[in-house]
């Protein structure tokens, strides 16, 4: 019984703090442990999840870097692209991160961007490894626009490559 008492203790206990006390280590040579200890208000959001910390439209159009020059259909695919993501509930907002991502938050604690791109393709595309999207430079209309990122974004959690 003490056997697994010991072990039980160590992979509970021991090992997550032996990783722990590292990343203090590290964070305190970099000098941030002592910046954290001053304003632990600043540093919460990057290591305590909270309920407030969900997803919104706001953060994701945000997190977007769209091209510095657009056509004038670029700029109407874009507007259909935030159009979508302002009605968008929060488990669509979340699938669209899944599907330009493949993770379920935004990449680096929403300090990344993610290239939206257009090009003259049939459907839309994400590299994951890139964090872009690339859109179809025109559609006849914001509601074909929808129908088509809804399609992509209720295939994206079966498989990165069956659309």
């Amino acid at each position: 019984m003490r056997v697994i008492q010991g072990i039980i203790i160590h992979d509970v206990i021991s090992r997550p703090k032996i990783v722990l006390n590292q990343l203090g280590e590290g964070l305190a040579v970099l000098g941030f442990r002592a910046k954290m200890a001053e304003y632990p208000e600043m540093f919460e959001k990057l290591f305590v999840p909270s309920s407030d910390s969900r997803l919104s439209a706001a953060q994701l159009i945000d997190a977007l870097q769209f091209p510095s020059e657009m056509s004038d259909d670029d700029r109407n695919v874009a507007n259909y692209l935030k159009q979508y993501l302002h009605k968008a509930d929060i488990q669509m907002l979340e699938n669209f991160v899944f599907f330009v991502t493949g993770s379920s938050g935004l990449p680096n604690f929403g300090l990344s961007r993610i290239s939206v791109k257009f090009d003259n393709v049939p459907s839309i595309f994400a590299s994951t490894c890139l964090l872009s999207v690339t859109l179809p430079n025109h559609f006849e209309s914001e509601e074909s626009f929808s129908l088509l990122l809804n399609a992509v974004i209720g295939s994206a959690k079966k498989s990165f490559n069956c659309v």
